[in-house]
Order: C-alpha cells, then sequence, then structure tokens
C-alpha cells in the first residue's frame, strides 16, 4: 500500500509533464482531425478502406499506450527504487559515522554528501536543526514521513526521514536529493516514447490505407464490372483468376448470382416470346374467321355457322391458355393457395376416372388398384394435376390404346401410377418435359399438343406437397409416371 502511494504520488507528477508536453501535439492533432473529418463529413460516406484503416489504428494506438503505460510505470518504479536505495545508503553512512556523544564528524559527512548529491540534516526530537549540510539552514524544513517507509516525495526533491537513537535520545535523520535527473531521463523517455508513437501512428495510417485500398482493388472491379452490366449485355463476368482470399468466394458467389439472373432474364424472355406465340395464333385465327364473316357470313349460313364454332373454339384455347399464365404467375409470386384439406385419394381417383370414361370412348382405361388412403392435401390441385397427367395419356395414346391408373401405399407414402401404351417420349427430351412452352414434337398441332403449359402447373403442385414425379417412358412403348406424396 505505501509502495503504490509513492507511485501514485510520482505518476502525478510525470502526468503534469506529459500534459504540457503533450499540450501542443494534442490541439494540433485535433485541428487536423477537425479537418479530416470536415472534409469526410461533406461528403457523408465513409470507405471501408477509411472504417478500416480508423479500426484498426485506434486499436494499435490502445496498444502502443498500454505497451508505453507499462514502460514508463517500470522506469519510474526502478527509478524510485535506485533513489530510496541510495537515500538508505546515506542515512546508515551517516548513523554509522555518529557516536552516542553526538559528536558529528561534519568535514567527513560534508564530503560524502557532496560526493553523492545529497542534502543530510539532523533534527532533534523537536524538530529542530541541529546539524545540515546545506549553507544556510533556515532553508531545511522537517519532512514529516505518512508511512512506516519514511519516503516523502515533493515536487522537486525525495526525502529519507528515519527516527534513530544516539546516546540514548531520538534524533531524526533527514536525507534528502533532487530528483531533477529523474525528471529529465522520465522527460526524455516520454518524449521518445511520444515521437515513436506518433511516427508509429502515421506509418499505420499511410501503410494502411494503401495495403487496404489494394487488397479491396477487386472490389472495385466488382463494382465497375457491375455498373457496366445490362440485360444486352448479362454473359459479363468478374476475373477471379488472381484472387485467392475471401474476395474470391466474394466475386465467384457475385458471377453465380449473374448466372441465375442470365437464366432466369433468358427464361422470362423465352417465356414471354412463347405465350406471345402461342397467344398469336387463336388471334390470327379469330381475326380471319371475322373478316371472312365481314364479307361473306352475313348471307351464307354456312360459312357463319363455321367461323362462329372456330371463334368459340380458339376463344376457348385462349382462356385456357390465359388461365394456365396466370397460375403459373401466381405460383411464382408464391400466391396461389393452397388449401389443405383431410380426404380420401382412392375416391378422387374413382371420380376422375368415372368423368374421363364419359368424355373420352376411345380408349380403355383401367384402375386395377386403388387402395383406400387418406390424405391431408389441396384436393382440387392434386385434382388438377391428375388429369393433367391422364390427359397427357389420352393424347399421346392411338384409339384403342390402354391407360391404367392406379394408387396405393407404400412405405408410409401414397403412390400414383398412370401408365400407357403411347407414342412415348424420346429419352433426349425427358430432361425438358416439364420446362414451360416445351414441346417434345415441335410439329404437334395445338389440337393434339396444347401449349406446353400442363407438366409445369402439375410439377409445381405435386412439388407443393412436398411429392416428387419420376417418369419412365420408351418411345413406342408408352409411358409411366410415378407420383409419390406424403400421407400429409
Amino acid at each position: 500500500m505505501n509502495n503504490r502511494r509513492r507511485f501514485g504520488k510520482l505518476i502525478k507528477l510525470i502526468t503534469s509533464l506529459v500534459v504540457h508536453s503533450l499540450k501542443i501535439t494534442t490541439t494540433f492533432g485535433f485541428y487536423l482531425l477537425g479537418k479530416i473529418f470536415k472534409g469526410i463529413g461533406k461528403r457523408l460516406k465513409f470507405s471501408i478502406t477509411f472504417k478500416t484503416a480508423t479500426i484498426y489504428t485506434l486499436i494499435f494506438s490502445t496498444v502502443l499506450f498500454v505497451f508505453s503505460l507499462i514502460i514508463v510505470s517500470a522506469f519510474t518504479g526502478f527509478l524510485f527504487h535506485e533513489s530510496k536505495s541510495s537515500l538508505d545508503k546515506s542515512a546508515r553512512f551517516t548513523k554509522a559515522s555518529i557516536n552516542d556523544n553526538l559528536d558529528i564528524p561534519e568535514e567527513q559527512i560534508k564530503r560524502y554528501a557532496d560526493v553523492e548529491g545529497v542534502s543530510i540534516t539532523i533534527f532533534n526530537s523537536q524538530r529542530d536543526v541541529i546539524y545540515t549540510t546545506e549553507q544556510d539552514p533556515d532553508n531545511v524544513t522537517f519532512n514529516e514521513a505518512r508511512d512506516l517507509s519514511g519516503i516523502t516525495v515533493n515536487f522537486d526533491q525525495i526525502s529519507l526521514n528515519k527516527e534513530v537513537k544516539i546516546g540514548g535520545n531520538p534524533y531524526f535523520l533527514q536525507v534528502s536529493r533532487s530528483i531533477a535527473r529523474e525528471v529529465f531521463y522520465m522527460t526524455i523517455l516520454l518524449a521518445c516514447i511520444l515521437a515513436s508513437f506518433m511516427l508509429a501512428i502515421l506509418l499505420t495510417v499511410i501503410v494502411g490505407s494503401r495495403t487496404l485500398r489494394r487488397m479491396l482493388r477487386p472490389i472495385d472491379n466488382m463494382i465497375n464490372t457491375a455498373r457496366s452490366i445490362s440485360a444486352q449485355d448479362l454473359d459479363t463476368r468478374l476475373n477471379v483468376v488472381n484472387s485467392h482470399d475471401e474476395l474470391k468466394e466474394l466475386a465467384e458467389t457475385f458471377n453465380e448470382m449473374l448466372d441465375r439472373i442470365q437464366a432466369s432474364y433468358e427464361q422470362q424472355n423465352r417465356f414471354v416470346s412463347d405465350a406471345s406465340h402461342e397467344l398469336r395464333t387463336p388471334i390470327s385465327v379469330i381475326q380471319g374467321y371475322a373478316n371472312l364473316l365481314n364479307r361473306w357470313g352475313k348471307d351464307d349460313k354456312a360459312v357463319l355457322e363455321e367461323s362462329i364454332s372456330a371463334i368459340k373454339n380458339e376463344a376457348d384455347n385462349m382462356k385456357d391458355l390465359v388461365e394456365k399464365l396466370l397460375f403459373l404467375a401466381r405460383a411464382d409470386k408464391n400466391t396461389q393457395n393452397v388449401v389443405k384439406t383431410s380426404f380420401f385419394l382412392n375416391e378422387l381417383v374413382e371420380e376422375v376416372l368415372k368423368e374421363t370414361r364419359l368424355i373420352d370412348t376411345e380408349h380403355t382405361i383401367t384402375c386395377a388398384t386403388n387402395e383406400v388412403v387418406n390424405v391431408i392435401a389441396d384436393r382440387g390441385l392434386i385434382k388438377q394435376a391428375l388429369r393433367i397427367f391422364l390427359d397427357n395419356s389420352l393424347k399421346f395414346t392411338p384409339p384403342n390404346g390402354t391407360i391404367s391408373v392406379n394408387s396405393y401405399l407404400k412405405d408410409k407414402r401414397v403412390k400414383l401410377v398412370i401408365e400407357d401404351n403411347g407414342i412415348g417420349i424420346p429419352e433426349e427430351d425427358l430432361p425438358y418435359i416439364f420446362d414451360r412452352f416445351y414441346k417434345c414434337d415441335k410439329s404437334r398441332t395445338r389440337e393434339s399438343g396444347g401449349a406446353g403449359l400442363g407438366l409445369s402447373i402439375a410439377k409445381w403442385i405435386i412439388e407443393k406437397h412436398n411429392g416428387a414425379i419420376d417418369v419412365e417412358s420408351a418411345v413406342g412403348k408408352g409411358t409411366k409416371v410415378i407420383i409419390t406424396m406424403p400421407l400429409q
């Protein structure tokens, strides 16, 4: 505790010196920082380089400050220990030089004090000066020790005050010395530390900023590349050849994002193009029959009936196409309602088969297995998906062909199997049959092929129910569609 008090006093002295020495530097530093932040404030934004350099500069400054504080504390403690040892040595020499009769060898003590650079004073019990090596005894004051160590530190000197017994009587031996040398050493140390501190901070800012700018240069390249990309130039990619760090991962991720954007953009263009083409055909037919009616249909009943029938059919086709497009648009935006309820799948299969047999008498539709299975799903959407697969089988199975629909439970999952002996699907077309507007036979007519949206809708419905679709097909042998879904 005593050493801490002495150390605190010495630190207080050193702090006052540091404050004066740092005053000019601090004033200039704040002025410079004010100018910098004022200029930055006008821009109202901070670059990554500036933020990173500032953070690391503050961290480095804190580390330097703590390290400097440790050095100053250690050096102060060393100087204090040396001064105390010197005063103890002088006190022991003085006490040994005085005999019990209080005979003081003044010349001997004076020479010793001059050599050691100390002031030696002897006080009686009333604190009166009996002997001193100072030229003017009136300038000597008794420094009352505040603890057992007897050490007293003033602004310009350090004193050791000890009570001694001479001839059985109590006396006080006070040894003092100037701490100007210690203060000089501390000033030099603080000046060196301050200069090193400022130089290190300056180098950190300069070197750190340049290094960070060089490290973050790929980000500037990303920005320039991103700005140069347009709808007509989506194939531009970032160069990742010379990158070997996290920025390479960022660039690769950015390129992957551009790949997805380009694929989506091209898919959208194809979608719009195909949708326009599909809508153009019925519109052209309607327009043609309208012109036919305008010229001859007013007086020719056969032309009138033919035109009305064709216009009605094309209007139905347009309605079906628009409904499918709207369904897919809602699906893409996740706004298509899926209302799951509990129902028996076998009843739904029987219902669809009954309706299909009523409208199609050219094919044999069978159902060998239809197990009683209760599921939780959107009944309307499941029925729509089943109709799409069944309609496709009807379209691409020749008359008198056979189509089978079976449903059963396997491994706690329901299986729906639609199989036909129709024309089949070429192997190279199988991966794309669920793409929008995709048609295996590019030459097929609207009546036989449709718009190519049904399977896309069916796939979305099954996947929305956490199901999967497997298609097995061979040209000339037929197609088998296996739908697997959970019970809920």
